[in-house]
C-alpha cells in the first residue's frame, strides 16, 4: 500500500511539471532550508569537505528537516540522467538510527542505507530514457528508527566511474556513543535487588540524556496475570525524577513523585495491553535509565518504598568496587615483571547473558588483558579478537576474574567481548604490559602456569616441548626425588586453547589432575622417603598442536 500509495503521488506531481529546455542549467534538487550554524552543521561540512576532496560535487546548498521517530519526511527531487548523484546525510545525537531510502517515479526502490547509525548515504545514477529530459523525478524518504531530531542533506553530483567511494567517509564524524557508567549501575544495583524478590528484567533499560522538564517514556506490553516493576534512576546532575505509569487508555495508574532520583513504580494488570512508563526529570538534568521487570501475580508480594532502598543499600555494601578488585591482580602481576594497568573501562555494570565489547591496544611486545568482577557470586569470561572478528583468545572459566593474551610487533588495536554469568553486577578492564623476556603466547600462558609453584620456591629444572595430535594422550614418565616436590605446567601454542594434565601412579590411579577449558595447566606431587615414579599426560582439544612443557622442584611441604 505504501509503495502504491507513493507511486500514485509520483504521477500526480509528474503531470504537474513543465518540461525544462535542453539549455537551462543543472542545479541541486534540495529544498534551500539550510538551518542554524550549530554542531550539526560543522560535522555535516566535514562531511562535504570529505566528499568534494574525493571528487565530489556539491551542486545545492544543504536541506536541513527534523524528522520524528516511527515517522519519516519525503523529499521530491529532480535528478540528472546520465550521471551520478549522492546524497549525504547526518543526524542530531538525539536520532540514533537514520534511514535514507531512493524511490523512483513508479514507487520503485532505487538505493537504500539500512546501515544503523545516525549517518546515511544512497548513491545513484539513473539512465536517460528514450524521449525523455535531462533529468527524472525521484523522492527520497528520510526515516527515524530510533530517536528525534534534526537531519542535514547534501547533493552531491559526480559523472558515471569518478569519485573515490564512500570507504570511511563519516570516520571521527558520527557523534560517539556516550556512555552513561552511573545510571548503568545503579540500574544493576536495582536489577539484583529485585531478582532476588523473583523478577526478571523485561527488556533492555532504555538510558537517555534528557533536559529539566523533559520525559523520557518507553512503551511496555504488560500481560495480564504478571506484576510489573517500573523504576527509574538518574545520573548526575538529575536531582529530582518522576516516574508515571499510564494505562493502554492514558490514564495514569501509578507514581512515584519522592524527591529523589530513584523512583519506582508496581502494577499488576487485571487484562494485557500497551502501558507507557514514563520518567520526568522534575529538578535537573541529565541521563536518565528506565528498565522494567514482572513476576507471576501469584505470590508477588508488593514492597513499599523504604524496603527497596534498604535493599539497595544491601546490594550496595556487599558490591566490591572491580577497579580495586583489578588493582590487587595486578599488584601481584607488578612482583611478576608486569607494567602497571593501563584500564579500558574501572567500573562497566553488566547483566547475566549481556556482552560488553571494549577496543584495547596491544603492543608493542606481548600483553595480558585482565578483567575482575564486582561480585565473588559472578563468572566473567572474556574472548579477544583482532580487528576482522577472527579469534585469539578466550578465557571460559567459571570464575570472577579472566585474562587473555596478545602479541604484537607494534601498536594494534583488538577487540575484547566481556559476558558475565550468575548475576548482575560490574567490572574492570584493563591491560598489563608483559615482561620483555616474554615474546609469544605460549611463553605469556606458560609464565602464568608456572606462577604458583615459583611463589612456592619451586626452580625450573627442565622444559621441552611436543606436538599433540587432537584428544590423543601424550606421555612421559618423571620421577619424583625421595623427600621432594615437583610441579609440571603445561602451555599451548596460539590456537590450542585446551589442554589438560593427568598425573597416575604405577598402577594407573589417578593422583593428581587439572582439566578444564583453559590454554595452560599445572600439576604438583610430593614424595616420600622414596622416590616415587609417575606417568604424566598431557591432552589437547580443539584440534591439538604444540603445547610446551615446564618441570619445576621444589622442598618438601
Amino acid at each position: 500500500m505504501r509503495r502504491a500509495g507513493l507511486a500514485a503521488l509520483v504521477c500526480a506531481l509528474i503531470a504537474c511539471q513543465e518540461p525544462q529546455h535542453e539549455d537551462a542549467p543543472i542545479v541541486g534538487s534540495l529544498p534551500r532550508a539550510e538551518g542554524p550554524l550549530d554542531a550539526l552543521s560543522r560535522r555535516h561540512a566535514r562531511l562535504r569537505e570529505r566528499m568534494v576532496a574525493r571528487g565530489y560535487e556539491e551542486r545545492s546548498p544543504t536541506a536541513r528537516v527534523f524528522v520524528i521517530e516511527d515517522r519519516g519526511v519525503v523529499l521530491p527531487l529532480d535528478l540528472e540522467v546520465g550521471s551520478c548523484t549522492t546524497f549525504v546525510a547526518l543526524a542530531s545525537s538525539a536520532l540514533r538510527d537514520l534511514r535514507l531510502t531512493l524511490y523512483d517515479r513508479e514507487g520503485e526502490e532505487a538505493a537504500r542505507d539500512d546501515v544503523s547509525g545516525e549517518g546515511g548515504l544512497v548513491h545513484v545514477c539513473p539512465d536517460r530514457e528514450p524521449g525523455g529530459g535531462r533529468d527524472a523525478p525521484f523522492y527520497l524518504a528520510i526515516e527515524a528508527r530510533d530517536g528525534t531530531g534534526s537531519v542535514s542533506i547534501a547533493e552531491m553530483h559526480s559523472q558515471v566511474g569518478e569519485g573515490d567511494g564512500f570507504e570511511g567517509l563519516f570516520d571521527d564524524v558520527l557523534a560517539p556513543r556516550v556512555p552513561f557508567p552511573d545510571v548503568e549501575a545503579r540500574l544493576a544495583e536495582t536489577r539484583s535487588a529485585l531478582r532476588a524478590r523473583g523478577l526478571s528484567p523485561v527488556d533492555a533499560p532504555r538510558v537517555e540524556w534528557v533536559g529539566e522538564g523533559g520525559a523520557l517514556r518507553m512503551p511496555m506490553r504488560f500481560e495480564g496475570g504478571q506484576c510489573y516493576v517500573a523504576t527509574a534512576r538518574g545520573g548526575a546532575g538529575t536531582r529530582d525524577v518522576d516516574l508515571f505509569l499510564f494505562d493502554p487508555g492514558g490514564v495514569e495508574v501509578g507514581r512515584d513523585l519522592g524527591t529523589d532520583a530513584e523512583p519506582t513504580v508496581e502494577h499488576c494488570p487485571e487484562a494485557s495491553g500497551l502501558f507507557i512508563v514514563e520518567a520526568r526529570a522534575f529538578e535537573g538534568e541529565g541521563a536518565i535509565g528506565v528498565m522494567v521487570l514482572a513476576a507471576p501475580a501469584a505470590g508477588f508480594a508488593r514492597q513499599e518504598p523504604e524496603e527497596i532502598a534498604g535493599a539497595l543499600d544491601a546490594e550496595r555494601s556487599e558490591a566490591a568496587a572491580p577497579d580495586v578488585a583489578l588493582g590487587v591482580l595486578a599488584a601481584e602481576l607488578a612482583a611478576r615483571g608486569f607494567s602497571a594497568p593501563v584500564f579500558a573501562s574501572r567500573d562497566a555494570s553488566i547483566a547475566p547473558g549481556e556482552t560488553r565489547m571494549h577496543e584495547v591496544v596491544a603492543g608493542p611486545g606481548c600483553a595480558l588483558i585482565v578483567a575482575s568482577a564486582s561480585h565473588a557470586g559472578m563468572d566473567v569470561d572474556l574472548y579477544l579478537a583482532d580487528a576482522t572478528g577472527r579469534e585469539l583468545d578466550a578465557d571460559t572459566a567459571m570464575h570472577a576474574t579472566a585474562r587473555v593474551r596478545a602479541c604484537r610487533a607494534e601498536a594494534t588495536v583488538l577487540r575484547v567481548a566481556v559476558k558475565a554469568y550468575g548475576r548482575d553486577g560490574r567490572y574492570a578492564l584493563a591491560v598489563l604490559g608483559a615482561p620483555a623476556a616474554i615474546t609469544g603466547v605460549q611463553g605469556l600462558r606458560l609464565e602464568e602456569a608456572t606462577a604458583g609453584p615459583r611463589a612456592r620456591g619451586y626452580v625450573e629444572i627442565e622444559r621441552f616441548a611436543a606436538s599433540l595430535a587432537d584428544s590423543t594422550p601424550f606421555s612421559r614418565d618423571v620421577v619424583i626425588p625421595a623427600g621432594r616436590c615437583i610441579a609440571i605446567a603445561a602451555a599451548g601454542a596460539e590456537g590450542v586453547d585446551d589442554v589438560d594434565l593427568f598425573l597416575r601412579d604405577p598402577t594407573g590411579a589417578l593422583v593428581a589432575s587439572e582439566a578444564g577449558p583453559s590454554s595452560h595447566a599445572t600439576v604438583s606431587r610430593c614424595a616420600g622417603e622414596l622416590e616415587t615414579p609417575l606417568r604424566l599426560e598431557a591432552i589437547a582439544g580443539d584440534g591439538g598442536g604444540e603445547v610446551q612443557f615446564a618441570i619445576l622442584e621444589g622442598g618438601a611441604p
